[in-house]
């Protein structure tokens, strides 16, 4: 297959400076920024377990959160917060000086926790005979062709798992994508 006289320009995620890159997926322009950025990934994780630990330290039932606590749950900035308690946006309660507590039940009202503090977890989805169709048995019920079955798996992004020979894929799947026919 012949190739074109064409060269693809990136700039370095890590740098910022422009590069070649040797793939398609490559993002950075020398190993040396390629570890740079691991590094801040890695450190970012551990804040992040430090954060969440952190969190789980704080009762539920606790009515009223501490700026810092406020600051764990919410991911909002102590500036921020301090600046929204003066200016009379987030009601607040001053026990004293640096006893400042904020309504735990008006914060879950008016803010969402940050990403990663309350994950829901996806529904196991069962990949048992039973529980599954086969690629045949979709396109002889819906009455379409094989390929428009792999082609429409594909694009809704429907997980599969191939057992010898057949690809399941789950009735509920199929189900809530096909209701409409």
């Amino acid at each position: 297959m012949p190739r074109g006289n064409y060269t693809i320009q990136r700039s370095c995620e890590e740098c910022g400076k422009i590069f070649t890159p040797p793939t398609l997926v490559s993002k950075y322009c020398c190993t040396a920024c390629s570890k740079r950025a691991y590094k801040k990934r890695q450190v970012a994780k551990e804040k992040e377990a430090i954060r969440q630990a952190l969190i789980r330290r704080i009762p539920s039932c606790k009515g009223y959160l501490t700026v810092k606590e406020a600051m764990l749950i919410y991911g909002i900035n102590k500036d921020v917060l301090y600046r929204m308690i003066r200016q009379g946006s987030i009601p607040s309660y001053n026990f004293g000086q640096r006893q400042i507590r904020l309504s735990r039940q008006y914060m879950d009202e008016h803010f969402k926790t940050k990403a990663g503090s309350r994950k829901r977890k996806k529904a196991a989805l069962s990949f048992e005979p039973k529980d599954c169709y086969t690629i045949g048995e979709i396109a002889k019920k819906f009455h379409i062709n094989d390929s428009s079955v792999f082609k429409h798996i594909r694009r809704h992004s429907i997980p599969t798992r191939q057992i010898g020979n057949y690809v399941y894929v789950p009735k509920s799947e199929i189900d809530k994508l096909y209701k409409s026919l």
